[in-house]
């Protein structure tokens, strides 16, 4: 069972890094929703508030590295949090 999960983990952060290339040869140089609307109705943008160390949209390396880091901080909560349901109901059913 832990091979299954480990091959099915692999494919899922293979085919992230292949759809995040994609993302990237599709946009680049062009603005998201929000932007081309604030655009659009001529309001300026104003600085903001906390900037993150790695920004996830800058280029292709921090992002990768941002979507690998929240993966793996997803895959380890729910792992851990089936891990505490099914020792709950093992404890329950005795």
């Amino acid at each position: 069972m832990q091979r299954r999960f480990l091959i099915c983990g692999i494919a899922i952060l293979a085919a992230f890094s292949v759809g995040l290339i994609g993302f990237f040869a599709v946009s680049v140089g062009k603005p998201d929703g929000l932007e081309s609307v604030l655009d659009g109705q001529g309001v300026k943008g104003s600085s903001p508030v906390w900037t993150a160390p790695l920004d996830y949209g800058s280029d292709f390396p921090s992002a990768l590295c941002m979507g690998l880091i929240g993966f793996s901080l997803v895959l380890a909560i729910t792992f851990g949090y089936l891990k505490v349901a099914a020792k709950r109901k093992h404890q329950g059913a005795k």
